[in-house]
This record gives structure tokens, sequence and C-alpha cells, in this order.
């Protein structure tokens, strides 16, 4: 038994005529009545019964006739899945990413990749960049959103998305605030202040990005406290425990009791950036596609024309 008799039995019991069966089927007429005999010989049993003026379904006929429409439905799906996963419109695809990526890019970049490719499983993981890497290497995630500057890694490749740079956030209404007229500051002033900084454990080249920062003014930090995510750093901030060094991105949140200001001076160590971390020899087309979607949605935002906001 095959699909393909399956379908000749199925089309001959919703038109009880071989002839009208065989145009649909696009055969001949014997070569259906050969094809139900062959099937009828396979069973055991008579599925039509024939007379000169109409054929009908056996009750052996009727009883099988639900379950092998349901075997075609299954053989569709099964053809259709078969098809899309190997033009990589379907399947699984696990994507992990830094806090910072869920301010606005990756929001976008996955409602957008969800609206493309219905068919595909998108599953997100926050966790920190050193995380991350290891997820790919262990082959438990395909792509990840990092922030960089980050430890090499050999075997993954690292594709930039977006620019930014590190602005000084500090607590409102404290030493270190110099006031609501002020938007940019020289990072020198603040050699002073007490600094909360990347945990060195968690983001190793972060936690060194700052350092470097603050040496290119001229000073070496006093860290009072590390936090894994930038969230934890201003909220520390705000607290009034000392001040930090987190991208812009970061600005489109309104802490009540900080706020952020930009640096006069943009140092080459101030330039920090989100990328996408995969291996290249486990890139499906599923993981380029969620690729091209991301760079996709990162050119229509920094393209002014496009989308205004971004000017």
């Amino acid at each position: 038994m095959n699909d393909r008799q399956i379908r000749h039995f199925v089309v001959l019991s919703e038109l009880l005529n071989f002839r009208q069966a065989a145009e649909k089927l696009n055969i001949v007429q014997p070569a259906l009545s050969s094809s139900i005999k062959r099937l009828e010989a396979e069973l055991g049993v008579t599925l039509f019964e024939r007379t000169t003026r109409e054929i009908k379904l056996t009750a052996a006929g009727q009883s099988i006739l639900l379950d092998f429409r349901k075997i075609l439905k299954n053989l569709e799906t099964v053809h259709q899945k078969a098809r899309l996963t190997h033009e990589g419109l379907f399947g699984n695809l696990a994507v992990g990413f830094v806090g910072s990526a869920s301010y606005s890019l990756l929001s976008s970049g996955v409602s957008t990749f969800r609206k493309q490719y219905p068919n595909i499983n998108l599953s997100l993981q926050e966790s920190t960049g050193k995380k991350i890497f290891s997820l790919i290497e262990d082959e438990l995630i395909d792509i990840g959103i990092v922030r960089i500057p980050t430890v090499y890694n050999p075997g993954i490749t690292i594709q930039s998305l977006r620019d930014d740079h590190f602005v000084l956030v500090v607590p409102t209404h404290a030493e270190w605030d110099p006031g609501n007229k002020v938007s940019q500051v020289a990072l020198e002033d603040f050699a002073q202040a007490p600094f909360v900084n990347f945990a060195f454990k968690e983001a190793p080249m972060l936690h060194l990005a700052i350092i470097n920062i603050c040496k290119e003014a001229g000073f070496v930090p006093h860290i009072v406290q590390e936090a894994i995510q930038m969230q934890t750093i201003i909220t520390l901030v705000e607290s009034g425990m000392g001040v930090g060094l987190v991208p812009a991105v970061c600005m489109v949140h309104k802490p009540a009791r900080a706020r952020f200001l930009h640096l006069k001076k943009i140092t080459p160590s101030c330039k920090t950036s989100l990328a996408m971390a995969y291996n290249e020899k486990n890139r499906s087309l599923t993981s380029i596609r969620f690729i091209d979607t991301m760079l996709k949605v990162v050119n229509f935002q920094s393209d002014p024309q496009r989308n205004p906001s971004s000017s």
C-alpha cells in the first residue's frame, strides 16, 4: 500500500464514478481500476460494490475512509514541513541575548522575524555575554546577541549590529550631580567619585573597558561595587552608591533618581556595540534568516529617510 493507492481510493470514494475519478487524478480509467483492485487484495476485503449502474462503498470501505483521509493530510503536512525546513522556513531557533539588547533592537527584530517566518519556533534566553558564548560552544543556542568589547572566542564569528558609546550615569541631587542644565561633562571631573562597574568574572572586557575609559581621562576609578546587568548598575547609582558608565542605549529609560550625561571627549575605549555571535560551522538556513532580519532592522532604524525617529 502506498500514498498513491490511498489517494485513488479517497477520490473514488468521493465521486463514486471511475471515469470522473480517473479524470480528476489525471490517469486512465483502467489504471485506476487496477490500483483499487491491488489495494483490495492487500487489505483482503472488498472496498466497493460494483454494479452496471453504480458503485458504492462497502462497510469495510466506509470504515477506513476517514483514516485514509487523515493519512493523506498527515502526508501533506510532512511534505510541507520537509520543504519548509529545507528552505530554512520551518524549525527551531534558539537565541541568547544580553539585557541591553532588549531596550529596542531585540523587540523590533523579533517582531519582524516572527511576522516573516511564522513557522520558525523562536526561543529566547537572556544571559550574560560570557554565558552566551558558552551556550554557543555547547550548541545549546544558535545565535547570541552580545555586547562588545568581549573576550575573544576562537571559532565564533562576531558580526556588529549597532555602534554605541558609553555615557556617565550619576545620582540626582547628590555630590556628583552637576545639575539639570549640564548634559555633557569631562570624565576627569569625577576622578574622586566612587564607581559601580561591571563584574569582572561575568563581563571581564566591559569591566576593563570602563577602567580604560577612566585611564584615558587620567585616573584609575575607585570601584566600590560590581554588578552583572546594566540596569543593576543604574539602580545602584540611583541608591547613591556612586557613578557608573553604561552604553548610551540605556538612556531610553528614565530613572527617577539618576541622570545620564554625555562625555565631552569620546576616546577609543568609549566605543561599544551590540553584535551577533554564532559558530559559522553550525549556521543553518534558519540562523541565516534571523541574522539577515536583524541586519535589515538595524539598517532601517539607522536610515533617517526611512525612519524619521532615528534622526
